[in-house]
């Protein structure tokens, strides 16, 4: 069969490779070392393999039963899971034959972090029937635990057996218990968060997200994708807890909206490692947008705490407003933009949080509230007058001389969020239609007025992706503004992705590219169900 990458993941460790065992050189925008075994911050291996009777086999298929992936090999079924809450990867090959499952080991435990100094101890220990294989560096301790024998021989950790094989990868000492008891933990902690199995996308969407919520020392919270840039991202961060709200895991959106202000000082950071460092300051789209998360959570929850959040993102837009009043600065489009600007994004996620603000009524519980309702007031009269082109279309950026128009898909967001009449959203929807904006599988990044480059996208350049972030926002718009045919297109290129390579992973490109599993895809959740229940 053909390979594709898939993962485990929990609170604490993941796998993340091929199902041939190779996870090296992973990466899409950045190659690293961002598959393989880790467990908290550290990667202890990369690629695995699997030889029955002294023969490499490869994978003849594979199932991902939501608490665990198994991947069929003739004569073996592999099974993997990781822990929930623990830093334990565990792996149970159930066959008749001679077993050998080969680690590669891991020297250079970590990436973009600073080293651990020293070097690598290794030591086997028998303890009866299991074997210990010690790995141990500067207040790191960790150990593969085997039910048969094993050996270090250069890059290879070799465990070996005849019938069934039980090893666990993890941190901290060995217990006794087994596969089996960790799955149940497994299943457990899937049943406090996730409704009974459905193959339909808000179930994986979910799933997804819960697999996603990492925990290290310095915080915890639902971290991007995998496999590549499996941190803290503000605007990702944003659109999975939005997705979450009416779910379970609200309790794990708080915690995602705190860790984020944390490392943010009350304001949203673009990115964070999981080992706490800020790799990139937040954009102006996302420190308003994660105000609008903070509002929609006090809402939700009633603790008016967290308008302190909003609080902190009125004072800094302040100082960055435009003669129009606009907030200036980067939005969600990675594409250059010389001078003072104001971007569609950015201003939506504004009047959006300011018409949310008195709709529920908290407007007077800010302390910027005189600003809010002066500013509410100037959007509600002139937002559209500034915003909407002569052509039809929306500006993507306004500024101090004139608009522009570059046609990336952020001409969604006045649609998306409901901010215009219906007939001018219905005559938009036609237009982005009419011109190129929407292909068969979503919504495109930029219509090809100008190439973009961000990375290594492979075949075809930035502008003609389909990311499935967009694509939410077309299916959202689709609802608002009586396209529901539309939606319905899109949902079902969703459910497509959902089979293509590692079934119930819900891709950052449409129909499989990117990250194999991409958090924000959450987003869906609300927007299928309000489909469904019309």
């Amino acid at each position: 069969m053909d390979n594709f990458d898939y993962y485990v993941a929990g609170r604490r460790a993941y796998f993340f490779g091929g199902i041939d065992g190779n996870a090296e050189n992973i990466g899409w925008h950045l190659k690293g070392k961002m598959g393989g075994f880790w467990l908290d911050n550290y990667r202890l291996f990369s690629s695995y393999s699997l030889s029955l009777n002294g023969k490499r086999v490869s994978p003849t298929g594979f199932q991902n039963k939501v608490s665990e992936r198994i991947v069929n090999y003739p004569g073996a079924d592999l099974r993997i899971l990781a822990h929930p809450e623990r830093p334990f990867i565990s792996i149970r090959i159930e066959s008749r034959a001679k077993i050998e499952f080969c680690l590669r080991q891991e020297m250079d435990l970590v990436w973009l972090e600073d080293r651990p100094s020293g070097n690598i101890s290794v030591k086997v220990e028998n303890r009866g029937r299991d074997t210990i294989v010690w790995r141990e560096l500067e207040g790191m301790s960790s150990f593969v635990k085997v039910n048969g024998k094993a050996t270090s021989e250069g890059d290879w950790l070799k465990l070996g057996r005849r019938g069934t094989l039980e090893a666990v990868i993890a941190l901290g000492r060995p217990g006794k218990e087994g596969y089996e008891q960790y799955l149940l933990d497994r299943e457990e902690h899937n049943r406090r968060y996730l409704p009974p199995f459905q193959d339909t996308i808000p179930f994986w969407a979910r799933a997804g997200a819960l697999e996603l919520f990492f925990e290290r020392d310095v915080g915890c919270g639902f971290v991007a994708g995998l496999g590549e840039f499996p941190w803290w991202f503000g605007i990702d961060g944003v659109y999975t807890c939005l997705g979450l709200l009416e779910t379970p895991m609200l309790e794990l959106v708080g915690k995602t909206i705190d860790n984020l202000a944390k490392f943010g000082n009350g304001l949203a950071p673009h990115e964070v490692t999981t080992a706490g460092r800020i790799y990139a300051y937040g954009r102006m789209n996302e420190i308003i947008a994660f105000a609008y998360l903070a509002l929609k959570y006090a809402v939700k929850t009633s603790k008016k705490e967290y308008l302190e959040l909003v609080d902190n993102a009125f004072s800094h837009v302040s100082g960055h407003l435009s003669r129009k009043l606009y907030p200036q600065g980067e939005g969600i489009v990675e594409v250059p933009i010389s001078g003072e600007f104001a971007l569609l994004d950015s201003a939506c996620w504004l009047y959006s949080m300011l018409k949310e603000l008195r709709d529920s009524n908290m407007m007077k519980d800010l302390k910027n509230s005189q600003f809010a309702a002066w500013l509410l007031e100037k959007y509600d009269r002139e937002f559209l007058k500034d915003w909407y082109g002569k052509d039809g279309l929306f500006y993507d950026a306004l500024t101090e001389k004139s608009g522009n128009f570059e046609g990336h898909f952020i001409q969604i967001y006045p649609l998306s969020m409901g901010l215009i009449r219906r007939e001018i959203g219905e005559r938009l929807l036609a237009k982005m239609e009419k011109i190129g904006n929407f292909k068969e599988p979503g919504l495109i990044h930029s219509l090809p007025l100008k190439t973009f480059e961000a990375g290594d996208y492979g075949e075809g350049d930035k502008n003609d992706i389909v990311w499935s972030l967009p694509t939410l926002l077309a299916i959202e718009a689709g609802i608002r503004y009586g396209r529901p045919d539309l939606s319905e297109k899109f949902i079902l290129s969703l459910q497509n992705s959902l089979k293509s390579e590692m079934y119930g992973a819900l891709p950052e490109i449409l129909p499989a590219g990117g990250c194999t599993i991409q958090a924000w895809n959450a987003y869906a959740i609300p927007l299928i169900e309000q489909l469904s229940n019309t």
